[in-house]
């Protein structure tokens, strides 16, 4: 039988992205064309299991993967786990893993007899779902972020219903992944949690030392003093409404304190040539409660508010 497109001489196209595939996406949930990214089939992160007091205890580590009996898939306590640490395990499930005990009415076995302990989860590893392999990685325990707290009968943590990676201290986050950014245009898009103290860090150039986004008030968005490399302009919007190309990263800082929730969106231009990483200065990226991170070599200003309506309508922002 003849297609449509036979039919009426149309080109239509399949299976292509909305947009360019990015350079690299960390999401809680499984990416879809509609921001770039449609046939990632790998873990969505590897985490870490600590059932001793504090951020110690146990430390068998897994691979966690999408959920996909959800109509939109994420990681969920049902999310199957695979390529364990050297300690090995016997769950399917990262409730098992956790031995979470009884949520939302189903009981996870203890398979690993962790008893009479729930076990924390911590984020070894942030997946890129943009198939260039750039994962976040951050190899010290006590600055991974959280993803269960480790109270029984407790489901992952969660904003607005879906899963968040938590900031533990000032120091949480991943430690720098340097991405070749050939793009003179590049584009952000975030779903973040702010809290007072914290901060999205993002940094660019050959030496990574412009600054994206930081905590510091009253600075100005261009930072760093490289030869040959300035942000000229930057476009933020906050939950789908422009602030401008003149804000400052102590606007961008308020912006965040008082908007909690969010979907932020930054357009930068005249980095050609150039590397971002996600970090700090001190070498890491220090992050705010986060479920979604993306970031494209090239504008996608005219794909901004349908990639907003994506992230909105699953994220439930504003």
């Amino acid at each position: 039988m003849a297609s449509v497109a036979e039919i009426d001489g149309l080109t239509v196209p399949t299976g292509a992205p909305a947009v360019p595939s990015p350079a690299a996406a960390y999401s809680v949930r499984l990416l879809d064309s509609a921001v770039g990214v449609p046939t990632y089939t790998g873990a969505a992160m590897r985490i870490r299991r600590v059932t001793g007091t504090g951020n110690t205890g146990n430390d068998d580590e897994a691979d966690v993967a999408f959920d996909t009996s959800l109509t939109e898939p994420t990681i969920s306590l049902d999310s199957a786990v695979s390529n364990f640490s050297a300690g090995g395990s016997n769950a399917t499930t990262l409730g098992q893993f956790l031995n979470v005990g009884t949520v939302g009415g189903t009981t996870y076995t203890d398979a690993d007899s962790l008893a009479p302990n729930t076990a924390a989860a911590y984020v070894d590893e942030w997946k890129d779902q943009s198939g260039n392999a750039n994962h976040a990685t951050q190899g010290t325990p006590s600055n991974q972020p959280q993803i269960h707290s480790g109270l029984a009968s407790t489901d992952l943590i969660l904003e607005n219903g879906k899963p968040i990676i938590s900031r533990v201290n000032n120091s949480t986050g991943f430690e720098a992944t340097a991405v070749d950014m050939s793009g003179s245009t590049i584009s952000v898009s975030s779903v973040s949690l702010a809290t007072t103290s914290a901060s999205i860090m993002v940094w660019f150039g050959t030496n990574l030392n412009e600054r994206l986004y930081t905590g510091t008030s009253g600075s100005t968005l261009t930072d760093g003093g490289q030869a040959g490399l300035t942000i000229t302009s930057a476009e933020l919007f906050w939950n789908g409404s422009s602030q401008g190309t003149s804000a400052t990263r102590g606007e961008v800082y308020t912006q965040f304190t008082n908007n909690q929730t969010l979907a932020s969106w930054v357009g930068l231009t005249n980095l050609a040539g150039t590397q971002f990483n996600l970090s700090q200065n001190v070498g890491y990226w220090q992050m705010h409660n986060m479920q979604e991170i993306i970031f494209w070599e090239s504008d996608q200003s005219s794909n901004r508010t349908a990639i907003e309506s994506n992230v909105n309508t699953y994220f439930s922002i504003y």
